[in-house]
């Protein structure tokens, strides 16, 4: 049973995947781990497939549309793979099967693979000693602070540059590895790609690498930021023509392009990008959704029901998704100690669920004013619980704000929940500065403890609650267009 379970859930990710995929198997041993204990691969932020280890040993397979990276990670004791302290590991997929083994961590574990998979791990192995041997270089004798930072960031630079040039030494002696796709892509930069660094080397890959999905996307990336570089046709001028000369053309000097406008161009093509993302990751998930549901409704007394419920489900559940098919579950599959302890989760995402009333909770501002939920009554307000150190939170901040811009005139605000601790105060503090954050932000600086998330069930960042004027929940975990669709609901 448990054996079929596998091959149901890690077959569903795969629905929809690009023209050719490339298969590839992860299978390893982890000490004597069980269940509620998890490992999951993550691509590109989505998870794409997972597994249950039986006494340490699992084994994944499934399709990536391009030889790539990937994280796997551990979950234990059934927390979300999105929890601070997950153990990861970073793979690079590509066909064939790769083993991991530790005796006890994932921080631990050794790796063997296909080529590409030993090829990216040497590359890592050696840009690491790199830094290694780079540190080792003596401190200035000094006590000035000013001084010392100086020097750390100058240091910082200098290594920069050496981690560049091998990365680009290794992609130009492998132009047929997608590792050295890899290699470009951090060379060049992690948001607008230096395509003086990088541009020729790309075009120097061999056809597959360059038209790989990856490789075309990284293509046209690149050809955003060529284009965005190119001064105007404006900046050339018709000379006069002068005794004994032949009017023509001559380049005149102009300034170059600001970064500003490179960047713009490259958040235009990234956002539209990023929509056809979404909706192809959408269409994805509610035919694995609808494959899963179908299973469950035929099987309602398989072990692999309660393990398809809990895959529909997800890191954050939603109830009025995931409860009816739970429901649908025999007693004795229901009975079982993790279909009980799946119960219970439900049981709590019921209690913070569209319909219900919103817990009300008190919480200290920075300065030390408390705020209640209750104090918003009579408006819409956006409970967001979040964290400085949280990428997708921070992430969804712009976007937060700009409907925040748009509808506090109308009857809504924002409250959010910072999940920092008491020794992460400062970079709280520093965070809603650097991402200018015009409402109201509370703490109780106990971290996961936080008494308003426990209140709300928390269990992964980010998370909102849409709350309407009465003080009841009208929607949940809204993201991008999402967040100003509900919006335009309820506020007229």
């Amino acid at each position: 049973m448990k054996k079929y379970l596998l091959g149901l859930l890690l077959a569903a990710p795969g629905l929809a995947q690009a023209q050719t995929p490339v298969p590839f198997t992860v299978k390893g041993t982890i000490g004597q781990l069980n269940p509620p204990n998890k490992v999951y691969l993550m691509c590109d932020g989505e998870f794409i497939a997972s597994a249950s280890p039986i006494n340490g040993v699992f084994e994944i397979t499934s399709t990536v549309d391009t030889p790539r990276w990937a994280w796997l990670l551990l979950a234990r004791d059934g927390k979300s793979a999105q929890s601070v302290g997950i153990e990861r590991l970073t793979l690079f997929l590509s066909k064939g099967a790769i083993t991991v083994s530790s005796a006890d961590s994932m921080h631990k574990a050794t790796i063997k693979g296909p080529k590409p998979m030993m090829e990216y791990q040497q590359l890592r192995a050696s840009i690491k000693q790199a830094y290694t041997d780079h540190r080792r270089q003596p401190a200035p004798q000094t006590t000035d602070p000013l001084r010392i930072k100086k020097w750390q960031a100058a240091q910082d630079s200098i290594f920069d540059k050496k981690r560049t040039q091998m990365l680009k030494a290794y992609a130009q002696a492998n132009p047929t590895s997608f590792v050295s796709l890899d290699a470009l892509q951090l060379a060049g930069g992690t948001f607008v790609p230096n395509y003086a660094e990088v541009g020729s080397l790309f075009q120097a890959l061999s056809p597959e690498v360059r038209n790989s999905p990856e490789g075309r996307k990284y293509g046209e990336l690149l050809q955003v930021v060529k284009k965005a570089s190119n001064p105007p046709i404006s900046a050339y001028r018709v000379t006069a023509k002068m005794p004994g000369q032949v009017a023509g053309v001559k380049p005149q000097a102009t300034p170059a392009v600001p970064d500003s406008v490179i960047e713009q161009a490259v958040i235009q093509y990234k956002d539209s990008q990023s929509l056809k993302v979404k909706s192809t990751r959408e269409q994805r998930r509610q035919a694995r959704n609808q494959q899963l549901a179908a299973y469950i409704k035929d099987h309602p007394d398989s072990y692999a029901s309660l393990d398809a419920v809990v895959q529909i489900g997800d890191a954050v559940p939603n109830y009025a998704e995931v409860g009816p098919l739970y429901d649908m579950l025999s007693p004795a599959i229901k009975n079982t100690p993790e279909g009980q302890k799946y119960g219970q989760l439900l049981a709590m995402r019921k209690a913070v669920a569209v319909g219900a009333q919103a817990p009300s909770f008190t919480q200290p501002t920075a300065e030390g004013k408390q705020v209640s939920l209750a104090d918003y009554r009579g408006k819409y307000v956006l409970v967001d619980f979040w964290a400085s150190w949280c990428g997708p939170c921070r992430a969804e901040n712009p976007n937060i704000t700009k409907i925040y811009n748009e509808f506090k005139h109308k009857k809504f605000d924002v409250l959010s929940v910072s999940l920092d601790s008491e020794e992460d105060r400062e970079k709280w503090l520093k965070a809603v500065q650097t991402d200018q954050l015009p409402w109201t932000q509370v703490s109780d600086l106990k971290g996961w403890d936080n008494q308003a998330a426990k209140l709300y069930h928390i269990q992964a960042i980010p998370q909102n609650f849409l709350v309407d004027p009465s003080g009841k929940i009208v929607a949940t975990n809204l993201r991008g267009d999402g967040l100003q669709a509900a919006l335009a609901k309820y506020i007229k």
